[in-house]
Order: structure tokens, then sequence, then C-alpha cells
């Protein structure tokens, strides 16, 4: 069952000067029955709707219910923005553009959504099993439906104005989307659960990039937002505070990881002890157990783990 998290009403300014009024309506997905871990966002303009992230298609049900808690079909959408094109965020971003919704993603993910077999080979050999019950069925989006974007550029639609930044890190084909003062950010800022400031680093395998993220962090923080609102999960009303300890954060941790492999830690030694290492940091930070299963479902410890040794390894071939 979906729900809201929050509403929040705010001034979309333009170059011109002239306001209007935005509405951004954060939708609870429910992802695997656990409230607040994946986040959709319905954006309302003075001339129509726009929806953020669609999250897996297992959650379509949830999305389409908590579309229409305010009114909104998907006929009624001016388009479906996506950070980029893993299943947590982009899954069902082909049944809305197969619905005839325009879809807008980074031009690295556009053939992936209409062609998404090589996306769904990939995460099946990482879930198995698990695979469908987690991430459900990924329908392809007729070509027409796709619109790719570059960093920089601006979509005007429904009386908004959508700047697109570039926020490599993550993953190569990750996009933030700037409207007015608010950004939406994706993975670019980590994933905070609840009301607790503790922050996991989202760095899933195989393309988290430690000078791409610090660099995409930085850009976030130039931008001066009011408002950030995290797929996982919700809006951060701190954004200077947040992404600047997010930042420390990210230091931190990939430098943990990178001691332990001087250490010659195996990578199962290093989940291990990479888990442990975010336990305690989690419990300094108070943070419930209940949470703590939350980010393991959403952004477990072992795959984080591994995304950091990648890149270590990556870089210290390059370097030999």
């Amino acid at each position: 069952m979906s729900g809201v998290s929050g509403k929040f009403e705010l001034a979309n300014g333009h170059e011109s000067d002239n306001l209007c009024r935005m509405e951004v309506n954060v939708i609870d997905l429910a992802f695997q029955g656990m409230p607040g871990v994946i986040a959709a966002f319905l954006v309302s303009g003075p001339g129509g709707n726009i929806l953020i992230e669609t999250g897996p298609e297992s959650t379509r049900g949830s999305l389409l219910a908590g579309l229409r808690e305010h009114g909104v079909e998907p006929a009624d959408l001016a388009g479906v923005f996506v950070t980029h094109i893993h299943l947590d965020h982009a899954g069902a971003a082909g049944w809305f553009a197969a619905e005839g919704v325009p879809v807008y993603v980074h031009e690295k993910g556009a053939r992936h959504l209409i062609d998404p077999s090589r996306l769904i080979e990939s995460a099946r050999t990482v879930y198995g099993d698990r695979f469908d019950s987690l991430w459900g069925s990924m329908v392809p989006a007729p070509a027409e439906k796709v619109h790719a974007l570059g960093g920089g550029a601006i979509v005007d639609l429904a009386g908004l104005q959508i700047e697109v930044i570039a926020t490599p890190g993550h993953a190569s084909h990750h996009h933030a989307f700037r409207i007015g003062k608010d950004l939406f950010t994706g993975d670019a800022a980590g994933a905070r659960l609840g009301d607790n400031c503790y922050t996991s680093v989202t760095s899933a395998p195989p393309q988290f990039d430690l000078e791409h993220t610090l660099a995409s962090i930085d850009l976030l923080s130039s931008l001066g937002a009011e408002r950030l609102f995290l797929t996982h999960f919700g809006e951060i009303s701190d954004p200077g505070a947040h992404l600047s300890a997010y930042r420390d954060n990210v230091e931190m941790n990939t430098t943990f990881i990178r001691q332990r492999l001087e250490e010659q830690f195996d990578p199962l030694s290093l989940q291990v002890a990479y888990e442990a290492f975010q336990f305690e940091q989690a419990f300094r930070h108070g943070l419930a157990r209940e949470l703590w299963d939350r980010y393991e479902l959403i952004n477990g410890t072992a795959m984080c783990a591994d995304g950091m040794r990648l890149y270590w390894e990556k870089r210290v071939g390059a370097e030999s």
C-alpha cells in the first residue's frame, strides 16, 4: 500500500523572475513491504504533472495508487524522469513509456530502457532466484517515447524548467534534476532513511568512482539548493550540512576499504569488516534496528564494500 510521506509547496524561480507555484509529493513505494526505502516524486507545476523516479516494476501498483491519491493517472503525466537506470530507480519506466508517457533518461541509459535484456540478465546474475520478487519484470520502452538527456540540458514541461545535472560517481549514467531551489539527487547524495543522521554511502558495483562521487557532491553543494529529495528516502531540509557530512563519510569509508586491502583482506573478509564498521557508525548515530534492516535491504553493506573494493583494484591496476 502506498503512502505519502511529505507534501511541499515552493516557488520555482525562472531567470525572467516570473514565479510559479510547484508542489512536490513524496510517494512511498513500500518496497518489500517496508516503508521509507524507495521514493518516487510527483511534481505538479502550473501546466501539469511530472514524475521523478518510478521505482522497480515490482512496486508499480503502489506507485499508481500513490498517484491516484492525488487525482493523477499515468495519462496525466507530461513526462517521467529517472536519475539512472538501476532497477530500484527506473524499473517501471518502460511501462510508463508503453502507456504513452515520455521518459527522460541519461543518454547512456536510453538504449537499456528500450531493450532491457542486458540489464535484466546482469541483475539476475546478482540476485538469482530473488530477482522476480525484488524487482519484477521490466517492460521495454518504445524508442519514440525515450528522450536521451545530456548534462546541462533544460527541459520545459508542465510549466516547469527541469535542469539536468550530470552527477557521475554512483554510476557513469547518473543525473540529478534541479527545479527552482530543489534538487532531486537519486543516489548522488547517499541513502538516509528515517529521522536519523546516519547516511549510507551508495557505492554499488561495478561503476562506483570516488573522484567522480566527490566532484558530484561538490557540484550539488555549489548550487544553493534549499531542499534535497533523496530516492532513499525523501526530503532533506539542510542540504549544505547533509552534503558536507556525506562528503566526509564517503572519504572515511573509502579510506577504510583501501586500508583493509593494504592489509590483504580477501573480498569476504572485507565485506564482514565493512558491515561491522557501518554498524558501529549506525550505533553511534542511535539508528533503530529496523532502520538498519532497511538499509541492508536497499543498500547492503556487502554490495557497497564490493563497489569500493573494485574501484581501488581498478585504480591500482591502472597505476601499475
